[in-house]
Order: structure tokens, then sequence, then C-alpha cells
């Protein structure tokens, strides 16, 4: 005869084969982010950012509605940093939001390991370093959640796919600017305005200096091209 234990830890057993079996569908997605500084130009003068895998802006972070996000972040900077994810909703899993009061700081050299659901949430998105005014040096960039296929979209398949990230930019350093704000000093208005890490196109030499580099997106007539733009904005003016 069966011992009452038995029938306890059947329908446990039952349970958990099926919790098994309805996350096993949904996919992961890694990445491995090294933020560092790097030098970079963007308004034509030479300046010390933060890049992700020597890159400025970050790489896109693209994954699919209901997909596991996992993303091992290294901290070679010289200060703490936590990297928040913009819009992307954390149920029930505040402690991955990347915030200060709900997240510890990465110490500097160290590394901490990002693990979210995308569920239910289709667009774009953006992150961004949310401690030390570090969001004024670099250190963000787009989130694509896409759509499944059971999902149709409301218009046709593009003929292909482009992403604009627009920033607003100052030549001084996120720790001068930082600075200022606890001494309530107002920064004033931002030295220019970033796209995709670039500066402006010079079509003005009263108003762009020269030696700006500046990006350039071909379009092709009677082509579809679908654009995913973000808005990382320091200072709303």
């Amino acid at each position: 005869m069966p011992s009452p234990s038995s029938f306890i830890t059947t329908p446990f057993l039952f349970c958990f084969l099926h919790l098994h079996l309805v996350f096993a569908g949904d996919p992961f997605v890694f990445y491995d982010w090294i933020v560092s500084y790097i030098g970079a130009s963007p308004l034509g003068v030479k300046q010390k950012v933060i890049g992700i895998n020597g890159q400025f802006p970050g790489p896109i972070l693209n994954a699919t509605t209901n997909w596991n996000v996992v993303v091992n972040v290294k901290n070679d900077l010289d200060e703490p940093l936590l990297v928040t994810w913009n819009g992307v909703q954390q149920r029930k899993n505040s402690w991955q939001d990347g915030v200060s009061g709900t997240n510890c700081p990465i110490p500097a050299g160290w590394n901490w390991t990002y693990q979210f659901q995308v569920k239910d949430q289709i667009g774009s998105f953006f992150y961004f370093p949310s401690l030390n005014f570090q969001r004024a040096a670099g250190g963000f960039g787009g989130v694509i959640i896409n759509n499944r296929e059971v999902i149709p979209l409301p218009f046709g398949f593009p003929d292909g796919d482009t992403t604009i990230l627009l920033s607003d930019w100052y030549t001084r350093s996120h720790k001068d600017l930082r600075k200022d704000v606890e001494n309530g000093v107002d920064l004033g208005v931002p030295d220019g305005v970033l796209i995709n890490g670039f500066g402006p196109y010079r079509y003005d030499d009263s108003l762009v200096p020269s030696g700006i580099s500046y990006q350039i997106i071909n379009v092709e007539p009677g082509k579809d091209l679908r654009c995913t733009c973000f808005h990382v904005l320091l200072v709303f003016i």
C-alpha cells in the first residue's frame, strides 16, 4: 500500500512538471556587456564617453515579446554603475529595474547579471545608466521588443529597418555636470543634439563648426523603410 507521502508528492511533482512545460517555450537571449570609458568627439571636442563593448551609443537590445532577457554587465568605470530599462515592465521583478533603492549599485570592477522577461510588450524603449549623472556621458542604447509571428502587424512588412537614437549632449564631463547640479548651478542649454552618437550636418557654417562627423541614412525611392526612434533626452527644453 502506498505511503501517505506518495499522495502528497505526486500532485507537487505534477505541478512542477506543468510549470516547467509552460515556461520552457519562452526563449532566452543573452548579452555580455563591458561598460567602460572610451574616447569620442561627437561634437568635434575630444572627450571621454561611456561605451558598451567599445561602442557609443551602446548596442541595440533586440528581443521578442515574452522572451527572457539575460544581460551580464561588467563595470569597468571608476565609480558604481546601474543600468535601467526605461519603459520595460518589471512584473514582480523590481530588483532588476536598475535604479537606486531597488538595486544595489555595481561596484567598479564588478559585474551583475540582469534577468527579466519582456512579458506582453511590443515597441521601442531604451536603457541608460541611472546613477551619478552618467547618462550625460553615454552608456545608453535602444531596446526593441518585436511582435511574435502569431501577432500580425497593422502594416506590410518593410523593405528595410533602421534605428534613430536622438540625444542632447554636453561637451563637459558628466562629473563636472554633476558638481554643477550638486552646487545648484544651472546646466544651461545643451551644446548640441546627437543622432546615433553623431553630430549635426553642417547646414549653417555660422551655427555648426567644421570637423563634426554626421550620419547618412540611405533611402531608396519606392521602398518602405521602418524607422525605430529613441529619444534619450537628459534635459527637456
